[in-house]
């Protein structure tokens, strides 16, 4: 039996002291009674110094860290799990597991720590290659399109693609355009890229909103006025319809324009003439029509608020812009490019983790590429570190828009690998669960896996800090 128990205790020690996490054991009190190499090497302080010593008065000498799990898996009586950072800057995970015995009374605590320091640096290594890789990507992409290799516009689904060139199309010709699209698009970049590739584009594009100036003020804004016209015009004021003489006037949220000032653009768009406020004489202009709308005008007709007429002169060649959520192809490299843009506003460097760029890519936004813009201005700014995370994002992107239950996505961008989409998948699950269950316990058992794995995990994705009773 005396041969047996030293077998034993040789094989016990052999594992210990060849793990290459640290590990460390204490008693019921806190009092640290072993040390392995590993742990040696992690804390940079031998067994001797350690093996016998209260662990807050190693703390105070600066052997041991502070928090601690041991001393707080002794206080809870239960498996705690920690990210830490030791004094020479090394990231680790400690988990402290207790142990009692057939009475219920804690004997010992057992702490495993795991150094994860090299594992962050290598994921950062493996982002920078597959950004290189990205932007290798790109420069094909660019090759391929010459004809839009500087236009400020990113297509890579095909149906942006194929606005892109139809486009192009239209600014050989002087046909009226009208764009289609949700708000927020970006028919202004549309109309802009027709106007700068035309034979127009020497002369200006001028813009005018519809929809943002007072219906008593749009008529003479658009077609010009004359002194002493109404009250208040003190001197002659040419309209944007003159101010675009030999060039292109754009004409954004065409179905806020009132019924009267429709039935004067119908005229001039039928013979090219305009008479200003308080003028007898009309003369003519050499002006081409854009016009954009994210409203049904077909509905407007219907409901007697947009006339019949006007709408078949806009709509010679009707133009539609694809939603952002109908452009997954695009999403990664206009969240990079987005990102990269306001960090040279802001003469700052930030990045995103690969957690999340997947929360974003995930996103529907319902307020299209303006929204995207928005965001990841509002993340640059906001960002207290050079690395955007998971809880730096506003919490309708982390929720991905999902109205409930474990929706797991299905349209990937074509620049993810097998691995991230399984990456992808699994962050999508862990997160939901999170969100439902307050402790990580609880979620080892809702998951089926142990505490260990679920605290690395969503340590890896970055779950934690927004969901306060995570680690209550």
């Amino acid at each position: 039996m005396d041969r047996k128990t030293q077998e034993l205790n040789w094989e016990h020690d052999a594992i210990i002291d060849s793990s290459s996490d640290g590990l460390f054991v204490c008693d019921g009190k806190g009092v640290i009674l072993r040390a392995n190499p590993a742990s040696e090497r992690i804390n940079r302080a031998s067994a001797a110094q350690l093996v016998g010593r209260d662990y807050l008065d190693a703390a105070r000498e600066g052997l041991v860290i502070l928090p601690s799990a041991a001393l707080e898996a002794i206080e809870k009586r239960e498996q705690v799990s920690l990210l830490q950072e030791n004094r020479f800057g090394r990231k680790l995970v400690s988990t402290a597991t207790p142990v009692f015995d057939d009475t219920g009374e804690l004997i010992r605590v057992v702490v495993s720590e795991r150094d994860i320091t090299e594992t962050d640096r290598l994921q950062r290594q493996l982002e920078e290659q597959q950004l290189l890789g990205d932007q290798f990507r790109h420069q094909v992409l660019e090759l391929q399109q010459q004809q839009l290799e500087n236009q400020p516009i990113i297509a890579k689904s095909p149906c942006m693609v194929k606005t892109l060139k139809q486009a192009l199309k239209l600014s050989e010709v002087d046909s009226t355009v009208l764009l289609l699209g949700e708000s927020g698009v970006g028919k202004g970049l549309i109309a802009d890229l027709i106007h700068q590739n035309s034979r127009r584009a020497a002369r200006p594009i001028i813009k005018l909103n519809c929809g943002a100036i007072p219906e008593t003020l749009i008529e003479a804004e658009l077609f010009g006025y004359e002194r002493g016209a109404f009250t208040g015009a003190v001197v002659s004021k040419p309209g944007f319809l003159e101010v675009a003489d030999g060039g292109i006037l754009f004409l954004d949220e065409i179905a806020e324009l009132p019924r009267a000032s429709q039935v004067k653009l119908l005229r001039f768009m039928e013979d090219g003439e305009l008479t200003r406020l308080g003028a007898t004489r009309s003369h003519k202009v050499d002006v081409r029509i854009l016009a954009a709308t994210h409203q049904n005008l077909q509905q407007m007709i219907s409901a007697g608020s947009f006339r019949l007429d006007l709408y078949y002169r806009l709509s010679v060649i009707p133009l539609h812009i694809p939603a952002l959520r109908d452009r997954q192809e695009c999403l990664v490299t206009l969240i990079r490019t987005y990102i990269d843009q306001f960090c040279v506003r802001s003469t700052t460097r930030k990045r995103l983790s690969s957690a999340a760029l997947d929360c974003l890519v995930r996103y529907p936004y319902p307020g299209n590429v303006r929204e995207l813009m928005n965001i990841c201005e509002r993340l640059v700014v906001m960002s207290d570190t050079e690395l955007i995370d998971v809880n730096d994002l506003p919490q309708a992107v982390i929720a991905g828009g999902d109205k409930g239950g474990r929706g797991i996505p299905g349209n990937w961008p074509s620049e993810m690998s097998m691995v991230q989409i399984l990456d992808s998948v699994e962050r999508q699950v862990l997160l939901e669960t999170a969100q439902r269950l307050p402790r990580q316990q609880h979620i080892a058992r809702d998951l089926g896996m142990s505490q260990p794995t679920v605290a690395r995990k969503l340590h890896k994705y970055g779950i934690g800090p927004h969901f306060a009773q995570l680690e209550s």
